[in-house]
């Protein structure tokens, strides 16, 4: 059996990140991310890759832009703070515009596909398609169809006929607000 600090040393735990950063040149990115980030021994850094120019949920407020995603894996043991402030002050890109995430923090966040549902049969096998053209059942001609049908539909409302008759409540002709004034006693009077 092997002593503990042999087992110890052949045991080497590896600390996995993921950097996203927006609007960023993406000219030599990978160097310059393994230059900031030496700091904590860096193991491994994927390519950039570039995620398609559009609003992302990591940066609000900033509108589209261009997001690259990179794989960090350091030998050193950190928190992703200080990841994202190193790459900020070392890259020269502000601070917001940079997101760091453990693995298994982007592994939680990636979205779950619905489970499929099959409540009418397959698209390709509706018979409704079957016709030599589907233009009948799309399109301007099924606009009009569709129109047609919102028409003939008949709504019930809940009051028919005559409504009950309005209540006649006794209403004062004095105003609750300012109608009397309360009288201040005279100082004179005690």
């Amino acid at each position: 059996m092997k002593p503990f600090t042999e087992f110890l040393m052949d045991v080497k735990p590896k600390y996995e990140f993921t950097v996203r950063m927006a609007n960023c040149e993406a000219t030599d990115l990978k160097a310059r991310l393994e230059s900031a980030l030496s700091v904590y021994v860096v193991e491994a850094v994927s390519g950039p890759k570039r995620l398609p120019i559009q609003e992302h949920a990591d940066f609000p407020g900033r509108g589209a832009c261009e997001v690259q995603i990179m794989e960090v894996t350091l030998k050193y043991p950190t928190i992703t703070p200080q990841i994202r402030q190193l790459i900020a002050e070392k890259l020269d890109i502000p601070a917001y515009m940079v997101v760091v995430r453990t693995k298994k923090e982007e592994a939680l966040l990636e979205p779950m596909a619905p489970p499929a549902k099959d409540k009418n049969g397959s698209v390709l096998t509706n018979p409704k398609l079957d016709a030599e053209s589907g233009q009948d059942v799309v399109g301007t001609s099924r606009a009009s169809n569709l129109l047609k049908q919102l028409q003939s539909i008949k709504i019930d409302l809940a009051a028919k006929g005559e409504t009950a008759k309005h209540v006649e409540m006794p209403q004062g002709t004095k105003s609750p607000v300012g109608s009397t004034q309360n009288k201040i006693p005279s100082p004179k009077g005690r």
